[in-house]
């Protein structure tokens, strides 16, 4: 299980900790955003500390419906206690979680200020 908080601004928080190209690594705090269909955005300078290399640019339609192109990485965080890769997006705002690396988990979200949130990994399908 992977467990935050609710902050003063009712946004979801966790912990992430990703692991950089030479294996160095770095916990960030992230925003759990639900309409973000991704694995995860750093802001630009936590990318370059950690190593990655540029794979591509990502389109991407904002909630607004604007689209822009996003650079995107590959890297590793450690989810659940587990290594796993992960697309990561350059955004110069806030790190976000987004439902790509929620797949196969269940969130739940106590709605106000220092609630808890858990993230769950939901039972194997048949």
């Amino acid at each position: 299980m992977i467990s935050g908080y609710v902050n003063a601004n009712r946004e979801a928080i966790i912990q992430v900790a990703i692991v950089g190209s030479s294996k160095q690594l770095k916990s960030v705090r992230a925003i759990i955003d639900t309409g973000f269909t991704g694995d995860l955005t750093l802001p630009r300078d936590v990318i370059d500390e950690l190593g990655f290399t540029l794979r591509g640019f990502q389109r991407v339609i904002l909630g607004d419906g604007s689209v822009q192109y996003f650079e995107m990485f590959v890297g590793i965080v450690i989810w659940d206690g587990q290594m796993r890769d992960a697309e990561i997006n350059a955004a110069e705002t806030d790190s976000l979680v987004g439902m790509g690396l929620l797949e196969d988990y269940k969130l739940e979200v106590e709605g106000r200020p220092n609630g808890e949130v858990r993230i769950i990994p939901l039972p194997e399908s048949l």
